[in-house]
């Protein structure tokens, strides 16, 4: 709405898991590299928690889009060992030709051997992995990492969670992790960089937040880009709706006011 007003071509703060919206900063560059040191060599799958809004799926899919790996992302991991199975392995090798656990097992696996004979791994990316209830479900997936052709296991796993994760975690899985990356929120500088990127990449070529505007941004988000979104969006369209060039520290409040009348009324 507020776009043309403003000189963008896009709408700068609409969710979004697109790995092109990712905006490089110091800490998720360095969570970044550490899971990907681990899901690239091979040595365990990873896990990534945080609280809500802190952006771990945005990361994921960065992970997994720098990695090049084949790639299953599973948005309702809450299901039974062999559900999830057979998910994971109509994802990667097609739709089965009948039913039976033992048969998408095998086919899984001779899936899996293939593509490693070829140089390629898969990577499964389980998002809201903290909603696994079912200690089964977890031990399904440690199982998938017994498929080794020859070397590292022919696919490896990214679990995206609350702190709530850590905690549900079996040992059995917990002592395979190669990385637990804590994903938490920005940092001031950086809640600031956040949004100047997010409205460059969206064609921005003047300031359209004033200097007081962004640390109260920061502020009101708590740091956590998702609120970052929703509260700079608000703010440009308090500015558009009132002919400001910009938004200040005022239309900040204002968005956050507005943003904590929703919470109240949810």
């Amino acid at each position: 709405m507020y776009e043309e007003h403003l000189g963008l071509r896009a709408r700068p703060f609409g969710e979004t898991v697109d790995p092109a919206a990712y905006v490089a900063l110091p800490s998720r560059e360095s969570t970044i590299r550490r899971l990907r040191y681990g899901l690239e060599h091979g040595l365990g799958p990873a896990a990534l928690f945080g609280p809500v809004g802190a952006g771990k799926s945005l990361i994921a899919r960065r992970v997994a889009a720098e990695l090049g790996m084949r790639t299953v992302h599973v948005a309702f991991p809450p299901l039974p060992a062999p559900e999830l199975l057979g998910l994971i392995a109509a994802e990667l090798a097609g739709p089965a030709p009948g039913p039976g656990a033992a048969s998408e097992v095998l086919r899984l696996r001779d899936h899996l051997a293939a593509e490693a004979r070829a140089g390629r791994r898969a990577l499964i990316v389980v998002d809201d992995a903290h909603l696994i209830r079912d200690a089964e479900t977890f031990e399904g997936l440690r199982l998938l990492l017994n498929f080794a052709t020859s070397g590292p296991p022919d696919l490896t796993f990214l679990l995206v969670g609350s702190g709530e994760l850590m905690l549900r975690l079996p040992d059995s899985l917990g002592d395979r992790l190669a990385a637990r990356c804590l994903l938490g929120p920005l940092a001031e500088h950086e809640s600031a960089a956040y949004v100047l990127g997010r409205l460059s990449a969206a064609g921005a070529t003047s300031p359209l937040f004033t200097d007081d505007a962004l640390p109260a941004l920061h502020r009101s988000a708590d740091g956590l880009p998702r609120r970052l979104n929703r509260l700079a969006d608000m703010a440009l369209l308090i500015a558009y709706a009132e002919g400001l060039p910009r938004a200040g520290s005022r239309e900040v409040s204002l968005a956050a006011r507005e943003f904590q009348m929703d919470v109240v009324a949810a």
